[in-house]
């Protein structure tokens, strides 16, 4: 019995990867965006303690769009 017949390593992750790699930089710009920002205003714990917030706020900059039909997008092209 072969469970994996539908995966295949080739094309077909492509348009899952590429989401993927949108994630990482809009999260990293978000926290990048954040911590040029309030690096020298915020007291360090509470900076520190501001990051996670923030990179999920990242997440949903993402999904909003992924959600709205990027992700269709992405598979059509691949």
């Amino acid at each position: 019995m072969i469970l994996f017949t539908d995966l295949s390593l080739g094309e077909s992750l492509l348009y899952f990867v590429l989401p993927m790699f949108l994630l990482s930089f809009v999260m990293i710009a978000c926290l990048g965006i954040y911590s040029s920002i309030f690096r020298n205003i915020l007291p360090s714990k509470i900076h520190n303690f501001f990051l996670g917030p923030v990179a999920l706020l990242g997440f949903y900059i993402w999904a909003i769009p992924m959600n709205m039909g990027f992700y269709e997008f992405f598979r059509s092209i691949f």
